[in-house]
């Protein structure tokens, strides 16, 4: 089950501010695209370097909208592929961390096309 509340680390928060800033496109639309980038990728969660939680908080409803039970689904299929062992919050904020990072060419709303 999806927690009821996300915090993001500092830096993830701080890179989504600016690309909301470029874009218009709010911080839990851009995690949810993150989200996808992390899994499309099988990214690796120990290269993530999450080093803390103190960023923004997003609700799950807030975060997922409507289809949260997709990502639910989806992230309880990445967690069973990779074998991981950490909570579902961390692996959330963790895919969260590599998928910003990933977004990190976006400096207009068209570099959001994939």
């Amino acid at each position: 089950m999806l927690p009821n509340r996300i915090a993001l680390s500092s830096k993830a928060t701080d890179k989504l501010r600016y690309i909301k800033q470029n874009t218009g496109v709010t911080p839990n639309i851009l995690s949810r695209i993150a989200i996808m980038l992390a899994i499309r990728d099988s990214a690796n969660l120990l290269n993530a370097g999450v080093n803390d939680c103190d960023g923004q908080i997003l609700s799950r409803d807030v975060l997922f909208g409507d289809a949260s039970a997709a990502y639910e689904v989806m992230i309880n299929q990445y967690i069973h592929d990779s074998g991981t062992t950490l909570p579902i919050q961390d692996v959330i904020c963790a895919l969260i961390e590599i998928g910003v990072f990933k977004m990190g060419h976006i400096k207009k709303l068209q570099d959001l096309v994939f």
